[in-house]
């Protein structure tokens, strides 16, 4: 056996014993919910901010307008700018909607509390706006109505040099 093809099983053989190849879970959607975008979007314009004392910052940002999805992918760079989420569409009204944001390494998620209405479409996302939020790994966005989960999508979140031409600054897109 060539030098070659034994680093290329031992190779192997290590992956398939340690499950080191992690695969990004696929979106998760109660009945009812609709995921209509996923991915990477336009950098939002932003109307104004609302409280949200469980999460890092202690604060959310509420866009002025939904933005547009450029990149249609859970794969994201961790790079300041870089902006990423999902909009779900519900065929029902409910108040006081838990939302989760999972960071890699967390113990705890940020968490608010916001209301969905049917047939109006809710944006959900993150923008890298400080260095100490380049956390690479699976971020997982989640939100819950009571008990019952009506989404989980899983992000993941690579050095920003492993996407070189994936941005969220739509000027500079052709």
């Amino acid at each position: 056996m060539t030098f070659y093809l034994r680093t290329w099983l031992a190779g192997l053989l290590f992956v398939l014993a340690t499950g080191a190849v992690a695969e990004t879970p696929s979106p998760i959607t109660a009945p009812g919910i609709v995921l209509q975008s996923i991915g990477i979007y336009c950098r939002p314009e932003i109307a104004s901010t609302e409280a949200a004392p469980d999460t890092a910052l202690g604060y959310i940002n509420m866009m002025a307008a939904q933005p547009e999805f450029v990149f249609r992918q859970t794969t994201v760079p961790a790079r300041l700018g870089v902006s990423f989420g999902l909009l779900v569409v519900a065929d029902r009204d409910m108040t006081g909607v838990r939302v989760l944001t999972w960071k890699p390494g967390a113990t705890s998620p940020d968490t608010w509390t916001t209301d969905i209405f049917a047939d109006e479409p809710k944006m959900r996302g993150f923008v890298f706006e400080y260095e100490e939020e380049l956390l690479t790994g699976p971020w997982r966005m989640e939100a819950y109505d009571g008990e019952a989960r009506l989404y989980s999508v899983t992000f993941d979140v690579v050095p920003g040099s492993e996407l070189p031409g994936v941005t969220s600054d739509c000027n500079l897109l052709s």
